[in-house]
């Protein structure tokens, strides 16, 4: 998967949050959930596992450690129904 491809399907998943990332080297990525209006982070995680061969569940397991994080900031995403990046 391609690392702007993984990025829409993020972005698409945190919707109607901001969703932004960027890589840090071609094995590692920081992810940011926050905001749009005021700014504020959910989430900021640097060092997650990327690469070319990144699969469907690596991005589900992208999306848990940025939930994890934005649990332990006390704010909690309820994703749209039928998100199929997590739904089996």
């Amino acid at each position: 998967m391609t690392f702007p491809y993984a990025c829409a399907r993020l972005k698409e998943y945190f919707y109607p949050m901001g969703f932004e990332a960027g890589l840090d080297s071609p094995a590692s990525m920081t992810a940011r959930v926050f905001d749009k209006k005021t700014g504020e982070d959910f989430a900021v995680l640097a060092g997650l596992n990327w690469g070319p061969d990144t699969t469907d569940d690596d991005l589900a397991e992208i999306i848990e450690l940025i939930e994890e994080e934005m649990h332990a900031q006390e704010f909690v995403h309820v994703p749209k129904k039928g998100d199929s990046l997590l739904d089996e």
